[in-house]
Order: C-alpha cells, then sequence, then structure tokens
C-alpha cells in the first residue's frame, strides 16, 4: 500500500475507534460525526490508488465517490447506494446553525448506529481495495 493511502486509511481507522467511543457516551451527534470522518478519509486514501493524485480538499462524500466512480472505482451496490446519509453529518454535527439547533439534537441512536456500521463496512472496503488488510 503507497504511504499515503495508509495513512488516510489509519486516520479512518482512528476515527471509527473515537466513533465507538461516542457511541458508549450516547454521543450520538460525534458518533455521525466520526463516522463521516471515517468515509471521508477512507474515500480520499482511495484517490492515491485509484486516480494516482491527491484527493481533493472538499468533505462531500458523494462528490469524493463521484469522482471515484469516474475513474473505475465502485463500493458494492448496497454501500454506494446509501452514501448520501454522510453529506449533512460534516455541517449538521458541528455547526449550530446548520443543524437549525444545536448539534447534539441533530442526530439520534438510529442514525449514529447506522451511521457507524455503514462506516466501518465502507473503511474495511478501502482498506482491502488500496492492499491495507483483510
Amino acid at each position: 500500500m503507497r504511504r499515503e493511502s495508509l495513512l488516510w486509511i489509519r486516520a479512518a481507522e482512528d476515527d471509527l475507534i473515537d466513533a465507538e467511543i461516542m457511541l458508549k457516551a450516547s454521543r450520538w451527534f460525534r458518533v455521525a460525526f466520526h463516522a463521516q470522518q471515517a468515509v471521508e478519509e477512507a474515500l480520499k486514501a482511495l484517490f492515491f490508488i485509484v486516480r494516482r493524485e491527491e484527493p481533493p480538499k472538499i468533505h462531500t462524500i458523494t462528490e469524493l465517490y463521484r469522482m471515484l466512480k469516474e475513474s473505475g472505482f465502485t463500493l458494492p451496490s448496497d454501500l454506494e447506494h446509501q452514501l448520501y446519509v454522510f453529506n449533512k453529518y460534516y455541517t449538521v454535527t458541528r455547526y449550530p446553525d446548520a443543524a437549525g439547533g444545536l448539534p447534539s439534537e441533530s442526530v439520534d441512536e438510529v442514525e449514529a448506529r447506522r451511521a457507524l456500521e455503514l462506516a466501518k463496512r465502507i473503511v474495511e472496503y478501502a482498506k482491502q481495495y488500496t492492499g491495507g488488510g483483510p
């Protein structure tokens, strides 16, 4: 695995650990935020392999995926069709003006658990694709 990809994958794994910690603390919005970050980092790891370039400095998950897909990369369809859920977590879990209130009131337990499980699957897929392990 390229060093750059490995660093992005490790960052994604760190965010998954943080999401698990926040899950135990019932901090649902923080779970969703770290899940979003993990997916963003996993997709950015793929840029070095798929597009042979550094990832763009954007945070929209569906846009990052679109760029990878244009270069021939695809996620399994069940993962691909759920990617959109992460787009909102970059802002609503951080900014009261984006959430229309407190970020802590923007995500419930069901959403948090869904985001985390989906993020784990995407990170694992990216890890395998980049040669970072099983």
